[in-house]
């Protein structure tokens, strides 16, 4: 994300869960934002921005779907599922459902803004960008795309320790300010 030259910049998970033809969405409502953007700052200034200039992130979403995989899940997976949601509310707030769906774009601003500050490297880093995005004030779009279950792409339960102690990381290293955020 910090080496790449592009206007808009997609994030997506290797297992091809989301459909890349759904970038188009994502793609449509960022530049939709981004004109808003643009035009209030024409009125209040003389600048001339470009898309890539004005930080906005939007995050893929399969939050429209948690009916059907509540239905469909063991108890127990919905209730790692739910308990998770209530774990990342607590340590990044509200805003984004869905953290977890690999499928983002970024303009090259934002990403500049957030993946300079990024230090989750693994299960987590979803969340940091969410945290982040707050703090920074970069504006969040939460879009609905079609996501379909991968086999072998699950989370286990060996990795439920590991997301709780990056998002305890996460939490301590930012409210204790020993991770700086660079505006």
């Amino acid at each position: 994300m910090l080496h790449s030259r592009g206007e808009l910049l997609l994030m997506l998970d290797a297992d091809g869960a989301t459909k890349v033809t759904d970038l188009e969405k994502l793609e449509s409502q960022i530049r939709a934002q981004a004109e808003k953007e643009i035009q209030l700052a024409a009125v209040s200034s003389d600048s001339s921005s470009r898309i890539s200039d004005i930080p906005i992130a939007a995050f893929g979403s399969r939050a429209h779907l948690e009916e059907k995989a509540l239905a469909s899940r063991k108890w127990y997976r919905n209730f790692l599922m739910k308990g998770f949601h209530i774990v990342v509310l607590l340590s990044a707030g509200p805003g984004i459902r869905d953290t977890q769906c690999g499928f983002k774009m970024f303009t090259r601003a934002a990403a500049r803004k957030l993946f300079t500050n990024v230090r989750l490297k693994r299960w987590c880093f979803d969340v940091e960008l969410v945290y982040l995005c707050k703090h920074l004030s970069i504006p969040m779009i939460e879009i609905s795309v079609t996501w379909s279950e991968i086999p072998g792409s699950k989370v286990s339960l060996r990795s439920i320790p590991h997301m709780l102690g990056e998002l305890c990381l996460m939490s301590v290293g930012y409210r204790t300010h020993l991770w700086r955020i660079h505006a």
